[in-house]
């Protein structure tokens, strides 16, 4: 079938070329040139031979124009742009047969064809070249624009502004914008005309421009009254109001409203990348990295316990390291020497010697590390801080005691000092025995 379709093809085409040549007798008929050449494309299109059919239209598109047909000389063009752009996938040849088209369609006083053609050749160039895409949809809105046809290039609006923010030519979406906003505002459509401006303002705030994105929302509430009560304008200004005070958390609460989500998905988009000026985003997101920043900037926690101060004394280590309480712990922590100062400024009376409380020697409060000679009482360097006593078995000593204890000091001296005689076993009791006088 396709086979016969074909040889049906070729046979039209010999056709046309015959009605398209010059005889001498005849001049060429573009009327039936153009009729047989359409008539091949179409059976070279059933066959699914591309090519051959692209080639009957061009040739179709030059009889029409030849035959005073722009009309159907650009619709030629346009079949033949199809099957480049779906069939072929060839998207450069489609936008020029696109172009040509849409010259056509111009010639022939049909603005709006001309128009949808060039939107086609940018849809056709998007994926492949979005500066030459953005150029056939500016040119498709100037032509509805010079119409007076704006409707009908509100949506052609959205997919340039959609590509110029794609490709970070965020002063021409801004351009773009203004354009729309012009058109929508001159069709008094409230609700696109506040999103639109509220794009413009997150666009300018995207540059860095903040300032002028201010001017821009003054402008826009003055000429519209009904601008500033809507949502939109509560939303640039919580935007406004966050970049003046570099409050990050109110930003990402204004972009997080639901109106934010009704503008357009790379609008959308745009506004989640926001930052004021200082703060930056990352994919931990900004909340994680200002809590990292206050935990670097805290200071550290020191502890409320003094550490210990060391003096040039030598302390043993079980002199610092003992905890275990002794009987001398009674004496208020003092050292030997500040004990024996104590004792030998009061005035001594009679007391009794209590060795239950005191059983160590003197030689016992050295141990904690006192000086042992008066040039080392002298010295400037504090006492190692002594571990207080717990509350409950502290036992403050009276001057009575203290007393008590200077007593029993004598007393051991005097012990010390008198040598201890030599106490020979006691003598048993001798019985008397008759023989003594014997011996």
């Amino acid at each position: 079938m396709e086979a016969q379709r074909i040889r049906e093809g070729v046979k039209l085409m010999q056709e046309g070329d015959k009605a398209s040549s010059k005889g001498l007798f005849r001049k060429p008929d573009w009327d039936v040139a153009s009729g047989c050449y359409d008539h091949a494309a179409t059976s070279f299109k059933l066959a699914r031979s591309y090519d051959q059919a692209v080639q009957a239209y061009l040739k179709a598109s030059e009889a029409f124009f030849k035959a005073d047909a722009t009309h159907l000389s650009g619709k030629a063009l346009e079949n033949a742009a199809l099957l480049l752009a779906q069939q072929l996938s060839q998207p450069q040849r489609a936008a020029e047969f696109y172009q040509r088209a849409s010259n056509m369609f111009m010639t022939g006083g049909s603005i709006d064809r001309a128009a949808e053609q060039l939107e086609k050749a940018g849809r056709a160039l998007e994926n492949t070249d979005a500066n030459a895409a953005i150029e056939m949809y500016s040119s498709a809105c100037s032509l509805y624009e010079q119409e007076d046809r704006g409707r009908m290039a509100i949506e052609i609006f959205k997919k340039a502004v959609t590509l110029l923010i794609r490709s970070k030519k965020y002063e021409k979406a801004v351009d773009m914008l203004h354009r729309q906003s012009a058109v929508l505002r001159k069709l008094a459509n409230r609700s696109h005309l506040y999103k639109a401006n509220l794009s413009i303002m997150i666009v300018l705030f995207a540059i860095g421009d903040e300032v002028e994105a201010g001017k821009q929302f003054n402008f826009m509430c003055s000429n519209d009254p009904g601008f500033s009560q809507s949502e939109e304008a509560q939303i640039g200004e919580l935007l406004l109001q966050a970049y003046n005070e570099g409050d990050q958390e109110l930003l990402e609460k204004a972009v997080r409203m639901q109106h934010i989500s009704f503008l357009d998905n790379e609008v959308a988009k745009l506004s989640r990348t926001l930052t004021v000026p200082g703060e930056t985003l990352s994919s931990g997101g900004i909340d994680s990295q200002r809590h990292q920043q206050r935990s670097m900037q805290a200071p550290p926690l020191q502890s409320t316990r003094a550490p210990p101060s060391y003096s040039g004394t030598n302390y043993t280590n079980s002199s610092v390291n003992n905890n275990k309480p002794s009987m001398n712990s009674n004496v208020h922590g003092m050292s030997p020497a500040q004990v024996r100062a104590e004792l030998y400024s009061t005035p001594s009376s009679n007391y009794n010697n209590n060795k239950n409380s005191y059983n160590e020697k003197p030689s016992s409060f050295t141990s904690a590390g006192s000086p042992s000679s008066p040039q080392e009482q002298q010295s400037p360097h504090p006492p190692l801080p002594q571990s207080q006593p717990d509350e409950k078995n502290y036992y403050q000593p009276t001057p009575r005691d203290l007393d008590e204890e200077f007593a029993r000091l004598n007393t051991n001296e005097k012990t010390k000092q008198t040598p201890r005689q030599q106490q020979s076993p006691p003598t048993l009791p001798q019985e008397e025995d008759d023989d003594f006088d014997l011996r």
